[in-house]
């Protein structure tokens, strides 16, 4: 029961954030209050269930395929409800190289200490904590020094340089994938913290999109990663299920009746909030 509800609360707060859910399982699955786990089993075992959370967030907030995937101007007169928000080529493109270096990420957690693995979590979380909501200050500064995105833009809507404007949103997916893989196996989580920040940043998704998108690219690489560690014996098997399926349904309640309904900037401020909250709380335990 205390599994389920745990895995309920990390897959509702997840799907909210784009990410798995393991941010906020670890510090419960490790706390004396908690399932009592050890820190790197606990990296191991909330693979499991953000595996379940990047599944069922994902089709929360739906999927969106073919030519829907690029043209925005067929949906400007559709709510979130109505649209699908997860952009199926750029989840393909961050998972292909997800599912490789999430290998990598597993068997270097193994080689940490406790003490060393919580601590670095710590700080990876609140390096994350301002990225998302300080992106908006970052596109004012920009706009006033650079006028050629806008000359890019325009060409893009007018079909002039289509296929150029596909590659650029694939490569830098498949680059960010390669790093969120290698952390979604190290740290037992989805990788969204590095996901959403990077596809906010570096393309024009907007935020419930790459929210989405997060979501759906986890799942494949949390897979990868749950085999890796279980050869090392960090899955807890007897909570691993349970955990699983909280944070399914968590996580489908969560983007279906919540994330859709909530504007941008609240999502992107809650998103910096959770971040700084559990990072600086799972830093200080490490001492």
């Amino acid at each position: 029961m205390k599994s389920f509800s745990i895995g309920s609360l990390a897959g509702m707060l997840g799907s909210l954030a784009g990410m798995g859910g393991g941010f906020v399982m670890i510090p419960m699955m490790t706390a004396s209050r908690g399932l009592r786990l050890t820190q790197h089993q606990a990296h191991g075992t909330s693979l499991f269930a953000v595996g379940s959370t990047g599944l069922f967030g994902a089709l929360a907030y739906g999927i969106k395929t073919g030519e829907d995937a690029n043209n925005s101007n067929s949906t400007d007169m559709e709510t979130p409800q109505q649209q699908g928000l997860v952009k199926l080529d750029i989840a393909v493109a961050l998972t292909a190289t997800a599912m490789i270096t999430a290998r990598f990420g597993a068997i270097a957690s193994s080689k940490l200490s406790e003490r060393s693995l919580k601590r670095a979590l710590g700080a990876f979380m609140l390096f994350v904590a301002p990225l998302v909501p300080g992106k908006k200050y970052l596109d004012d500064w920009l706009a006033g020094k650079d006028s050629k995105d806008k000359q890019i833009q325009t060409q893009i809507e007018t079909g002039a340089v289509q296929k150029q404007s596909n590659l650029q949103r694939l490569v830098p997916a498949s680059f960010i994938g390669t790093f969120s893989g290698f952390l979604s196996g190290m740290f037992g989580v989805g990788g969204g913290a590095i996901v959403v920040p990077a596809l906010v940043l570096s393309t024009d998704t907007p935020h419930h999109a790459a929210l989405g998108t997060s979501l759906c690219a986890m799942v494949l690489p949390a897979i990868i990663g749950v085999l890796t560690h279980a050869k090392k014996g960090n899955v807890a098997w007897r909570v691993a299920p349970s955990l699983a399926l909280g944070s399914a349904i968590g996580a489908y309640i969560g983007g279906k009746e919540i994330g859709l309904h909530l504007e941008e900037d609240v999502l992107r401020g809650g998103f910096g909030v959770l971040m700084l909250v559990l990072g600086g709380r799972t830093w200080r335990s490490a001492r």
